[in-house]
């Protein structure tokens, strides 16, 4: 027995790997929006202002959580169909005939 495909197993496996990246950097970019709506902070120049174009951040959420979804709709059956364990050989049934008599024989290819 051996595995389906060891790529398919290892594609999935770094797919599984980047859902917490894409789900980290989508409650990084939900609370830079909230700190922005929330009111003042300081910019570079040292002047207080108010957070202004704060739908910007929408992208980057949206973003990756429809990634986190993807990689994880994805990586799983990768994981199944190249992780399942086949036979590595194949088998024949083949019929035989004499003059006294007949029956099946079973081949084996390894």
């Amino acid at each position: 027995m051996e595995r389906h495909s060891t790529g398919m197993m290892a594609g999935g496996i770094v797919m599984l790997s980047f859902i917490p990246v894409a789900l980290l950097a989508s409650l990084i970019a939900d609370s830079e929006q909230t700190a922005c709506k929330g009111g003042t902070y300081l910019t570079t120049d040292g002047v207080y202002t108010k957070g202004t174009d704060c739908g910007a951040y929408d992208k980057t959420i949206y973003g990756g959580l429809v990634a986190g979804v993807v990689l994880m709709g994805v990586g799983i059956p990768l994981v199944i169909i190249g992780g399942k364990k086949e036979p590595v050989g194949t088998m024949r049934v083949t019929p035989w005939a004499t003059r006294n008599a007949g029956g099946l024989a079973l081949h084996v290819d390894l």
